[in-house]
């Protein structure tokens, strides 16, 4: 019995724990029910901190964000300067090798670095080692012992390879240099092909991410070089000599992988850094060298504002809290001292940095703030507690109807205890309204001034959908607008137009006046395309440097009509002259226009039929506009399939090399033979150069094909006699790929040929292209010793402008004066040429040479040399040795 009371006693202990739990809860609630500041505190304190967790979340993940955009940045920028350090040393060592080849007994590395300028500001040194590991030569001009390098890793490494690639090793303190350098190292062949040593090139690891004062990664961020065994070859915000050509894998090789991009957080420190703080690290592999590329950024730095800003809000946070609180509790304890706890309440309003206002179940004003009366430019004269909503807000100008506003208020809160709205005043000002219903009827409001936020948000808003230079729609905002046509069209079946418009001549004059010129020019063809879209109900848009693109307005009959009258006008429009800054400008448009449903209804069908036109147009002359049609389609498949076969017969040096000599009148002798491509085609047999040339140009083929012209001319030009220079044509496109002086050097090595027996023809579209560039690489070519022609003299606008820019050894006066030669006013002009061409010392070849007559007329102005049918038509290499270059003949019209 005295066990079952126990057990009994035992099994109520807890049952009296719960009831007291209960009736403590039962008093809490009563107590909250009946304490209106109470239940302020009880609404107020879950909005302060969802309101301070919300703020500082967004600020941390705006940081992150910022912080990885960033290291992309930084990391694709390391990335492209130690490309272009590597591909610069990887090309100056194969042009070494190849001269090395020609004449390995007096072959000087010195003397050619310096003539060729061989990667002169990125490269420590240049060095040749020979198969028995001891140094050949080196552009330091080492005096020393015998010096044996043979155990080095570049060495060793690269004798292993197979295949002939470029070797990237773990940097060294060279023995010759004494200084740490990465080294690059390809083999080194002698005259037979056979394997002579190796070729190396000594960057210094100084020169690799030497931008990094300027990345702005901040404490803590790092820049780090690995090769693909993960070996660090240079680093930037590290102590080198901890991890210098040490292996160093670290996070990098899990994230990365085989992959070419990763971005992950680093919390090991495994990067060799003595701070082991978080970091995060972006990574990219190269797709064309043996490297991994890393950018990282400290948390500490990436979070360092969050941080500080989130103190201040906490501080705020904190401070709201226990001023509701004590508000509370003080007038939960003390029923008289209720004055000083509204006190403390207002205190805390007045603190907010938003507005508050408080209405009650009947809209009458219970509470507010003074931030919220200055939001609504309200005196507090003016407004007192127990006041109407209308009463309050009578005199405002944002809304026009109080009544349909405060319906919808109540309506939204009646089906959501929270809900937000947006006020704009006539002045400009914009106002954000949070509500929350009150259990007791009414709402609770906060009100903040977004006004610039919102002017920012508009702002960017405007940056993402419209271009910044002209205003009009950008090519994201274009392609949306053509989403919706085409919507528009599968669902109510209204036709639309699309017109693609490309400017004439607007690259010439952007180049002649300066891009400043060039941005004003295009503000004011945007300026009268508007003007001419907004009278049809077209949406116009910029959608590169100098194409715009138009939407027809949907359901607009008839429409092809309709987008013909567009165009037109365009092209009247554009047409008409321009002044800027004082100078007169004249420029034209190409349009190419595609219909929907006609053309395509999808958008890529669409915009390619439309580009077709415009081809089309350009083709025709320029300054007009077509419709697309099939036929245009038909072209475009047969350019296709030029292009492809073009490439193929490039790869497989089927392009041939025709010659036509350049004859000195008074002798008859050639002096020199232009080297000219032909296309012997397999099935169409030879295709004219004005076919295939521009399809080259267009495709980005015509620098191979330049070079494999010079190369294989260089060649011929070896079993020529000696007295008689190769003449090749170099378009604007090969000076403006940066590697021309390599190729021709390359070139020259490669056949043996003397550079005063090379002469190079380039016409004044290479000045139009980058003028400054392109003189420097001129000067560059006449510093290697080849002849530089300036051909087409005279259908320019700007020739004897380019004959005192840069000091040419000939000017070839263009076919057109010669088929004019009989008039009196041509003579007048080619004697001055020829008077001037005498003061510059210049040579003087007549082109387009047809008759005798011609060849008389042109003898008697002085001119020396001549070039043309009348001598020989351009011929294979063959029959020019056949001809024996038709020394006799020539002879016998001297």
């Amino acid at each position: 019995m005295l066990g079952e009371r126990h057990f009994v006693v035992q099994a109520r202990a807890p049952l009296r724990a719960v009831n007291h739990a209960r009736r403590w809860v039962r008093k809490a609630a009563t107590a909250i029910s009946r304490n209106a500041p109470l239940q302020i505190a009880l609404f107020f304190l879950p909005l302060v901190w969802i309101g301070y967790f919300a703020i500082t979340s967004s600020e941390r993940t705006e940081a992150l964000e910022q912080a990885r955009a960033h290291g992309n940045s930084v990391a694709e920028l390391f990335e492209e300067n130690t490309e272009r350090i590597f591909e610069r040393v990887d090309q100056s060592l194969r042009v070494a090798r190849a001269l090395y080849a020609q004449d390995p007994d007096t072959f000087s590395l010195k003397f050619w670095a310096e003539k060729a300028q061989m990667a002169t500001g990125d490269v420590v040194q240049f060095a040749m080692i020979g198969l028995n590991g001891y140094l050949l030569d080196t552009t330091t001009g080492y005096s020393g012992p015998p010096l044996y390098l043979g155990d080095r890793e570049h060495f060793i490494k690269t004798m292993e390879q197979a295949e002939d690639r470029l070797y990237v090793a773990k940097p060294v303190l060279g023995r010759a240099s004494n200084k740490w350098t990465i080294q690059l190292a390809r083999k080194l062949f002698d005259g037979a092909k056979n394997p002579a040593g190796v070729v190396v090139g000594s960057i210094s690891v100084d020169v690799v991410g030497r931008f990094y004062g300027t990345a702005k990664l901040g404490i803590g961020g790092t820049l780090v070089l690995r090769n693909t065994d993960y070996i660090v070859l240079a680093a930037r915000g590290i102590d080198q000599g901890t991890v210098l050509a040490q292996r160093s894998p670290g996070h990098v090789e899990r994230a990365l992988g085989d992959g070419f991009y990763s971005q992950y957080w680093n919390w090991s420190g495994s990067e060799g850094r003595a701070n082991r703080s978080n970091r995060l690290v972006t990574a990219r592999r190269s797709y064309v060298f043996p490297l991994i590329f890393t950018a990282g950024i400290s948390e500490q730095e990436i979070y360092s504002r969050a941080q500080s800003r989130q103190k201040i809000y906490l501080g705020g946070a904190l401070l709201l809290t226990f001023v509701i609180l004590m508000a509370a509790a003080l007038y939960w304890r003390r029923q008289r001292e209720l004055r000083d706890s509204v006190s403390k309440f207002e205190d805390a309003l007045r603190n907010l940095p938003q507005g508050l206002s408080m209405f009650d179940g009947q809209d009458r004003l219970i509470a507010f703030n003074r931030q919220w009366l200055d939001a609504y430019e309200l005196s507090p004269q003016d407004v007192r507690i127990g006041m109407d909503f209308r009463e309050v807000f009578s005199r405002q100008k944002a809304v026009p109807d109080l009544d349909a506003y405060l319906a919808d208020l109540k309506g939204r809160l009646a089906k959501s205890e929270q809900t937000s709205n947006t006020v704009q005043f006539p002045d400009g000002r914009v106002i954000y309204i949070s509500y929350g219903r009150r259990e007791s009827g009414g709402w609770v409001a906060t009100h903040e001034d977004i006004t610039e936020r919102k002017a920012s948000e508009d702002r960017i808003e405007r940056l993402a959908h419209y271009d910044g230079l002209t205003g009009l729609a950008n090519r994201n905002l274009f392609k949306g607008r053509l989403d919706d046509a085409l919507d528009k069209y599968l669902l109510l079946n209204t036709p639309f137009a699309v017109l693609l418009l490309d400017l004439d001549k607007f690259k010439s004059v952007n180049d002649a006046l300066g891009h400043q010129c060039g941005d004003a020019l295009l503000k004011l063809v945007a300026g009268r395309i508007r003007a001419q879209a907004q009278d049809l109900g077209a949406t116009a848009a910029r959608i590169g440097g100098d194409e715009f693109a138009l939407v027809m307005a949907p359901g607009q009959p008839p429409l092809q009509a309709s987008a013909a009258t567009l165009a037109a006008w365009l092209v009247q429009a554009i047409a008409e002259p321009y002044e800027i800054d004082g100078h007169p400008v004249v420029i034209g448009c190409s349009i190419g226009i595609a219909m929907v449903p006609e053309h395509g209804t999808r958008i890529d069908e669409i915009l390619r039929n439309a580009d077709l036109a415009l081809y089309k147009s350009k083709n025709a002359g320029r300054n007009c506009f077509h419709v697309y049609s099939p036929e245009l389609k038909a072209e475009a498949d047969q350019r296709n399939i030029l292009e492809i076969e073009l490439r193929e017969a490039i790869w497989r040096e089927e392009i041939e090399v025709f010659y036509q000599p350049v004859v000195e009148l008074g002798t008859g002798r050639t002096k020199s033979v232009e080297a000219l491509a032909r296309w012997r085609h397999c099935t169409r047999g030879l295709i004219p150069p004005a076919e295939f040339i521009p399809v080259a140009e267009e495709c980005g083929l015509i620098v191979e094909l330049g070079n494999l012209v010079l190369a294989k001319a260089c060649r011929h030009a070896m079993m020529m006699p000696d007295d008689i220079k190769v003449a090749v044509n170099l378009s604007a496109l090969q000076l403006a790929s940066g590697n021309l002086v390599d190729s021709v050097m390359y070139a020259l090595a490669d056949s043996g040929l003397a550079e005063t027996r090379l002469e190079l023809e380039i016409t004044e579209s290479v000045f139009l292209a980058d003028s400054q560039e392109n003189l420097k690489t001129l000067e560059r070519l006449r510093r290697l010793g080849v002849s530089i022609a300036l051909d087409d003299f005279g259908v320019g606008y700007s020739s004897l402008s380019y004959l005192t820019a840069f000091p040419f050894n000939k000017v070839k006066i263009d076919k057109s004066f010669i088929d004019r030669i009989g008039r009196s006013e041509t003579v007048a002009v080619l004697g001055s040429i020829v008077q001037l061409a005498k003061t510059l010392n210049l040579s003087i070849v007549a082109e387009g040479v047809e008759t005798y007559e011609q060849v008389e007329k042109v003898r008697l102005l002085g001119i020396a040399l001549g070039q043309g049918y009348f001598f020989s038509k351009p011929v294979p290499f063959g029959e020019l040795l056949l001809q024996g270059l038709a020394e006799s003949e020539r002879q016998a019209v001297a």
